[in-house]
């Protein structure tokens, strides 16, 4: 198993709310988790995914719950270092952030690596007319069929924005390999900035595809 229990840590089973920004009718948050670890392989998103949803089995029924993708910098061996104040965020259903607390006090096997998850705190999700989401999987394997992809799902949404999408590039999900492409969305109202940050887009966002966070500058998405 890919997640060991542990007893939860002195105080971390309460959740510290975040500074309230956003509109009570928005059904989602991110609860940010402080986390104790050194490094994690290049291809941590599934293990880890398998981590937290061993702790977390109402995870998988959530279509919009995700995992963001962790801050860390490229090391040798296939190995990336966790940045100094790396935190394990999950966005969820503002229903289930109490719920996140089963997290609190855990050591996370995460292949041969370990990371032990610490207190919590909840963050509205907050509107910006610029949002990017490092890598959407929507079946798309190059730059044109995903394009297109973007191009339909603004129109079924009725989300009102311009985008920048980037080449596509390979995301390891356990015994099989997804094609993700990063996307920029700018010039969004803050209703539609909300919406796209609760629904988010495309698949995998367990393994931190399709998250949508604010951006503060436009550039040709990597």
């Amino acid at each position: 198993m890919d997640g060991s229990a542990a007893a939860p840590v002195a105080g971390a089973a309460r959740l510290r709310k975040g500074p309230q920004v956003m509109d009570a009718s928005v059904p989602a948050v991110d609860v940010c988790f402080d986390i104790a670890g050194v490094r994690v392989p290049a291809d941590y998103a599934a293990p880890l995914a398998r981590a937290v949803v061993a702790a977390l089995p109402w995870l998988e029924l959530e279509p919009r719950a995700g995992i963001h993708p962790l801050r860390a910098a490229p090391s040798t061996h296939g190995m990336l270092v966790l940045a100094r104040r790396a935190k394990l965020v999950l966005r969820v259903p503002a229903a289930r952030a109490a719920a996140t607390l089963a997290l609190c006090g855990r050591t996370l096997a995460i292949a041969e690596e370990c990371v032990t998850v610490g207190a919590a705190a909840e963050h509205p999700l907050a509107p910006s007319p610029t949002l990017y989401a490092r890598r959407v999987v929507t079946g798309a394997c190059d730059e044109r069929g995903f394009h297109d992809d973007v191009v339909r799902w603004l129109t079924a949404t009725g989300l009102r924005c311009d985008f920048i999408s980037g080449r596509p590039g390979r995301v390891a999900a356990g015994d099989r390999e997804v094609v993700g492409h990063s996307l920029a969305l700018h010039g969004l109202s803050p209703a539609d900035s909300l919406r796209a940050q609760d629904e988010g887009f495309g698949s995998e966002r367990r393994l931190g595809c399709g998250i949508f966070v604010p951006h503060k500058a436009i550039a040709t998405a990597n």
